[in-house]
């Protein structure tokens, strides 16, 4: 198996297109067209459907997509071992990570770790709950800052409680309130980033048997904040996220009290690369210090 043609299916798929991944990779787009060509012969079915958005995998590539990620994560952490025992300490950590983390946690973290290590890159990515604990188990990111999941499918290692917070106007009813009762979110006009049952507001409202009434959704907390400035809603959003954050807006605890447990998953503790076993240990130095 040529792993050099997997390297390039993997971009491809990363990156939706064969021109932008012949770019990232210096190839040109008949040479990735020749490899993925080559590629779905050695494999005996297509790899790829092609349409005028791009490419996207077939069901036999999506298949076998885990599989090559975790070759690639397995011959990272073979490289990084042989880097260590010559003292050379190289190699790549892939984290994934809510904007939040990202934003407060680890430019501080990566400061203080590439002192020592200045041979490790890091390719950060960033998302939401389901995104996170979906790249971890395709082993497209190594480490996962992000908040517990019951049932989730990783281990976990907690870091704090990160107590969620009422988002509202400034002006607005709810800011009377020294605690807003949760029940007051019942068909209350309501901004949020995702409301699946892997998102930490929807648990809190769910638990509570809450439904809001929700106008607007978003990818990025921050648009959610803008959007409640605006008077277009109100929200429930981290205080992680609102750490630092002035504005047209107020916060208020709910009531009762609500809480995402914040950490690092992997996908075994058991079978880490040197490079995430240091890394995670100057996290916990910082972070619980």
């Amino acid at each position: 198996m040529d792993i050099r043609k997997w390297n390039v299916f993997l971009s491809v798929v990363d990156s939706g297109s064969y021109t932008k991944a012949g770019a990232k990779l210096g190839y040109t787009q008949s040479g990735i067209t020749q490899m993925m060509k080559s590629l779905e012969k050695e494999v005996g079915f297509p790899l790829f459907h092609k349409g005028h958005q791009g490419v996207s995998l077939t069901k036999e590539g999506s298949s076998l997509l885990p599989a090559i990620r975790n070759l690639f994560s397995a011959n990272e952490s073979l490289n990084q071992e042989i880097s260590f025992l010559k003292g050379s300490k190289k190699g790549i950590l892939k984290i994934g990570t809510y904007t939040s983390c990202s934003i407060h946690w680890i430019p501080q973290i990566i400061q203080t770790f590439r002192k020592e290590y200045p041979g490790i890159h890091f390719d950060i990515t960033e998302g939401n709950e389901y995104e996170l604990s979906h790249w971890l188990a395709e082993h497209k990111v190594d480490i996962a800052f992000t908040s517990y999941q019951v049932g989730a499918s990783y281990d976990f290692i907690p870091i704090c409680d990160d107590p969620m917070m009422a988002v509202m106007p400034k002006g607005h009813p709810f800011a009377r309130y020294e605690k807003v009762p949760i029940e007051l979110y019942e068909n209350a006009a309501f901004v949020v980033s995702d409301y699946t049952y892997l998102n930490d507001v929807h648990r809190i409202l769910s638990e509570a048997n809450v439904t809001p009434d929700i106008r607007y959704t978003t990818h990025s907390d921050y648009s959610i904040l803008s959007m409640v400035e605006h008077n277009l809603g109100i929200c429930i959003l981290p205080a992680l996220v609102l750490r630092g954050k002035t504005g047209n807006f107020e916060v208020r605890p709910l009531d009762p009290y609500a809480c995402r447990k914040l950490g690092m998953a992997v996908t075994s503790s058991e079978n880490m690369s040197p490079a995430m076993k240091i890394f995670i240990q100057y996290a916990k130095d910082y972070l619980l210090s």
